[in-house]
């Protein structure tokens, strides 16, 4: 038996399709319909009684039930004799159950494929769910409040196939395919400011800047007749980079050249191992994901693509890491956080917001502007417990309507107040789709610190997904150069000497092609005689950028640093830093330069050699000499020629005489 739900109820028999008859009861219609639509097929007695025969007492609504039942059985099968079991409708300890091992039912059929499609990513697949998919659930029954949610949740389902499946069309280059498909969500759903996004991207990557443009003010429009919502700062920033000719595509993805030129490369399967984490069916779906990797490698960068992407997707993105003043104050990147969500809102629903989260107005700026601050009693040293379960309660809500996304930066800046609101929301996250992300600079850190500790505890409990960051590979780093210099003809050698000097890591990829570019000082590209990338001298970026990290180090860090890029060769072993530690004034320690070179190696600044120790990537090597006053070069210049005297005479002496 076949039963229809999709585009109007509809019961067939058999293999020749022939349509159920009459029903002699709308009830027993309706009962039908009920447990069709209900997702287990299966409902207790009394909760079909709540919906059909709610006002009646309760003997008369047993009967009627009854009644329904009879019906119903009699007309999926009229040959059924008094008394016998029916094949299809089933009732066991007051539970009544729709068989649906004999029941083909159409929504089933849908979800099935729906999700075929959505983890196969074929255009096939898409395009079968999309078959199945003949309409709006019971469009005869629009106004019941019995599947008025699960319509909604089926009418969703068919808009993310939709766009699924244009994204699938892009990427096979079918542009046309693919705004078609967006265009028909857009019909649907006018004021879904992500699919005009995505069809924006589409226009300018067809070369038809001039129809993004124009998408962009249908956008405007539509949200704010419908929303009475300006669009978010993505979509306007997208527009004026389609207008200055700033968008580009890179690894079949568009992005936006943003003021600081970061171009994305090479993070493909990265960026699709987090995204799973939104996956509906993923299973051991983790609360957060912690990036580590060397300075420069692009974990923040990273965080913004994928916090882009995810928008696309349909998810609720919050950012928290913008700025160092975000960590000013205890809980300060999820403060800012809420802030970002909130002066984006219509006035009407930061109303509401405020109205069910009080505890939130005395922290996120945009909620106060009808409130005084006289209204709230809580003493400042209480606070917190005020704040934390505000917060996680009104993210895990927030969670409940659509996948959210904490963008948090900087984790080694968390407070412990902060560290604590992330243990609490890792698990409450296991039961709602709330995701935090943030970045680390040493996922070791010292023993027994707070954040390596918590992300060690959340990884054991399958809560946190720690993501490593390494430098590109030659491949990447050659496809980031040529896309960071258009149109320049870059040889083999120059590519050669380009990775060797950066190792892969892209700030240092970009800062060597601006210079060749002419961002930077030094000679350009195939100008006669030009030594740049290959001169020791930095460009301004990434000396600041060293002088910056050097100055978050401590003092026996910077001045071993500092005697290894001052050392005449490119490596220098243990000895000769020791020797020259000791030679400083005051000294470097013994137990104290091998707890250096410890943190040295575990922060990537320099690496083990067969001999000794080298800087990692020769660019910071030199950035880290230029940073260097001459003064302090000239110290550590002369503790290892002390050093390089000593040794000289120590291998003299052991040399045997010879006649």
């Amino acid at each position: 038996m076949r039963v229809k739900l999709l585009g109007g109820f509809r019961v067939e028999r058999g293999d020749e399709a022939r349509e159920a008859p009459d029903w002699p009861r709308r009830s027993a219609k309706t009962l039908t319909k009920l447990l069709a639509t209900h997702p287990g097929h299966a409902l207790h007695r009394e909760q079909i009684i709540e919906v059909l025969w709610p006002d009646m007492d309760p003997d008369s609504a047993l009967n009627s039930f009854g009644k329904a039942l009879h019906a119903a059985r009699r007309v999926l099968e009229p040959g059924l004799e008094r008394r016998q079991d029916s094949a299809f409708l089933r009732l066991t300890d007051s539970m009544l159950v729709l068989n649906s091992d004999r029941v083909l039912i159409d929504v089933d059929v849908f979800e099935r494929l729906a999700d075929d499609a959505v983890r196969s990513g074929e255009v096939g697949a898409y395009h079968a769910a999309l078959a199945a998919y003949s309409g709006e659930l019971l469009p005869e029954d629009r106004y019941e409040p019995w599947c008025a949610e699960r319509r909604s949740t089926l009418a969703e389902a068919h808009l993310q196939l939709l766009i699924g499946l244009a994204a699938a069309h892009e990427r096979r280059g079918a542009y046309s395919e693919a705004a078609d498909r967006l265009r028909e969500v857009l019909r649907q759903d006018p004021a879904r400011e992500v699919v005009h996004r995505q069809l924006i991207r589409l226009y300018a990557r067809m070369g038809a800047p001039d129809q993004a443009v124009r998408q962009f003010h249908v956008c405007e429009q539509a949200l704010r007749r419908e929303l009475d919502l300006a669009p978010q700062p993505e979509t306007v920033l997208l527009h004026d980079a389609i207008r200055e000719s700033q968008l580009s595509s890179t690894g079949g993805h568009t992005t936006i050249r943003e003021a600081h030129g970061s171009t994305f490369v090479g993070r493909e399967l990265v960026l699709r191992a987090m995204g799973e984490q939104f996956a509906p069916h993923q299973e051991g779906r983790v609360a957060m994901i912690a990036v580590s990797g060397e300075a420069g490698v692009g974990k923040t960068r990273l965080l913004e693509e994928f916090a882009l992407r995810v928008a696309e997707s349909g998810a609720v993105t919050l950012r928290g890491g913008r700025g160092a003043h975000a960590n000013w104050f205890a809980c300060g990147p999820f403060v800012v956080a809420l802030e970002d969500y909130a002066v984006r809102l219509a006035a009407p629903d930061r109303e509401e917001l405020a109205r069910r989260y009080p505890a939130l107005v005395r922290f996120v700026p945009s909620l106060r502007y009808r409130f005084l601050p006289q209204e709230f009693g809580t003493e400042p040293r209480d606070y917190h417990l005020d704040l934390i379960p505000s917060i996680a309660q009104f993210l895990t809500d927030l969670a409940r309507t659509r996948p959210v996304l904490l963008v948090l930066g900087d984790l080694d800046e968390i407070d412990d107040v902060g560290l604590d609101l992330i243990r609490y929301l890792s698990h409450l996250a296991v039961n709602v789709p709330l995701l935090l992300a943030g970045t680390v600079r040493d996922p070791d850190g010292e023993p027994g610190s707070g954040l390596p500790q918590l992300i060690e505890v959340m990884a054991r409990e399958r809560l946190c997904m720690r993501v490593e960051l390494r430098c590109l590979s030659r491949r990447a780093t050659e496809r980031l150069v040529r896309v960071l210099l258009p149109g320049v003809a870059v040889s083999d050698g120059v590519m050669a000497e380009i990775y060797e000097q950066s190792r892969g890591n892209p700030l240092f990829i970009r800062e060597l092609a601006g210079a060749m570019r002419g961002d930077s000082p030094g000679p350009a590209a195939g100008q006669q005689g030009a030594s740049w990338p290959f001169s020791p001298h930095q460009p301004a970026r990434t000396r600041a950028i060293a002088d910056t990290r050097l100055a978050l180090m401590d003092k026996a860090l910077r001045r071993v640093l500092g005697l290894a890029a001052t050392a005449e060769a490119k490596e220098i072993s243990l000895s000769q830093l020791r020797a020259g530690a000791s030679a400083l004034d005051p000294p470097v320690a013994p137990a104290a330069l091998l707890d250096v070179l410890d943190r040295a190696l575990r922060m990537r600044l320099l690496e083990e050699k067969e001999d000794g120790y080298a800087f990692r990537h020769p660019v910071l090597r030199a950035a880290v000499y230029d940073s260097l006053p001459r003064h302090r070069r000239d110290e550590f210049r002369s503790a290892l020629s002390e050093t390089q005297s000593a040794l000289s005479e120590t291998q003299n002496a052991s040399r045997p005489l010879t006649a």
